[in-house]
């Protein structure tokens, strides 16, 4: 479904500006950082192109589709509503969540087609049982997944820093520093792996919409509801546990490779504690505010009958 308009994103060509760009990267960025290998500068255009290309489908969810949403969803008559949803901060956030919709579906795309095509390259699913493939192998899709996820995370930490909030923009800067760390050819079989995070992300926007345009109480936002905290719990809190572990296991079964990254591999390993954490976090929130609604329920009943 997005193949078609990434593989054309990813197809433009590098910026030359009389080789102003190639001087810039060599001097300014080659091997500054450890995942800044010659790997990752070669993809570095696209990673910002990926970026460029986010931008322009936030400000075209600003300008066009936050306007039809709120035309299309919001009762004439709610005043209250219309002026929130007006509100500058407001329509960012509409957009924000509009590109993360877009982002999650096209990620997992990728990640779906990746472990079917590459089946037996996914201990998880098949076989595999060889450590060192799934530290220092790699696929051309995976490799394509991890510039979609680094131009991603690299917009994403910068609009959070403009109309979010720190833990978002935390959260924005631990996953873009992985998924470098993954492009530079270092535990890539591991992108597919844990972008697997994203399918709790369409629930979670459908669930952000229909709050926002008070639809809360339907049917279908209801069963959403429902479908959003399972699959964060099994996406975020189960799986991701369970694959920092394995990677954690892997890191030891590895690490006296003389290709093996140390910084990298500690980075990593808290990076994902981190945004694990983080989820963890999150969804404690979401139990919080679910037991919230069921007790309050019962607290203004008990009033009542008092």
């Amino acid at each position: 479904m997005f193949a078609t308009v990434v593989d054309y994103i990813l197809s433009i060509p590098k910026p030359d500006f009389d080789g102003k760009y190639d001087t810039f990267v060599s001097r300014y960025l080659l091997n500054k950082v450890s995942f800044l290998n010659d790997i990752y500068i070669s993809h570095l255009h696209q990673v910002l192109y990926v970026a460029v290309s986010y931008h322009l489908l936030f400000l075209a969810s600003y300008f066009i589709f936050q306007p039809l949403l709120s035309k299309i969803l919001i009762n004439k008559n709610d005043k209250d509503l219309i002026a929130k949803d007006s509100n500058k901060k407001k329509r960012n956030q509409v957009a924000m969540h509009v590109v993360s919709f877009i982002q999650a579906v096209c990620i997992l795309e990728f990640c779906v087609k990746a472990m079917y095509e590459d089946a037996d390259h996914y201990f998880t699913f098949v076989t595999v049982t060889n450590a060192t493939e799934r530290i220092f192998g790699y696929t051309v899709l995976n490799e394509k997944i991890t510039i979609l996820a680094c131009g991603y995370f690299l917009w994403d930490m910068a609009i959070s820093a403009y109309c979010s909030t720190p833990a978002f923009m935390v959260h924005g800067v631990v996953s873009f520093t992985v998924y470098s760390i993954g492009l530079s050819h270092f535990i890539n079989y591991y992108a597919a792996v844990f972008l697997f995070f994203e399918l709790s992300n369409p629930f979670l926007n459908l669930r952000w919409f229909a709050n926002h345009y008070k639809k809360s109480d339907s049917i279908l936002a209801k069963v959403n509801e429902i479908t959003f905290m399972v699959m964060f719990f099994v996406c975020r809190i189960a799986w991701g546990f369970l694959q920092i572990g394995l990677l954690i296991t892997d890191f030891t079964l590895t690490y006296t490779d003389p290709r093996f990254q140390m910084v990298d591999a500690i980075a990593i390993t808290l990076g994902n504690f981190v945004l694990n954490i983080l989820n963890l976090y999150w969804f404690m929130i979401m139990l919080k505010i679910a037991r919230e609604k069921i007790l309050g329920t019962k607290d203004n009943k008990k009033v009542k009958s008092d």
